[in-house]
């Protein structure tokens, strides 16, 4: 690093030093969290799924609680997918 003849000149490249550090960091995070992002169904699918619970109601719940992804309690159900039976946790 060449030497600074001024203060201003010093306190420039500390300032710049400070405003580039932990940048490559931010910038990993930042790319993770792009990266995580799962992909959300359409309006269309939502509605129709919206359509298919409300003409043909779960009678599968169980009296098990569970935990959802984003950490709000739901109700184990048992359902068939795909021809087998698959425990799954619904939101109540």
């Amino acid at each position: 690093m060449r030497s600074h003849s001024t203060l201003a000149e010093m306190l420039a490249a500390t300032y710049d030093e400070d405003r580039h550090r932990g940048e490559e960091r931010r910038h990993e995070h930042h790319r993770a969290m792009i990266e995580a992002r799962g992909e959300h169904p359409s309006l269309v699918a939502r509605l129709e799924a919206a359509a298919r619970k409300l003409m043909q109601p779960d009678h599968s719940l169980t009296d098990y609680p569970c935990r959802l992804p984003d950490g709000r309690i739901g109700r184990v159900a048992v359902i068939e997918r795909n021809g087998d039976w698959t425990m799954v946790c619904r939101l109540v």
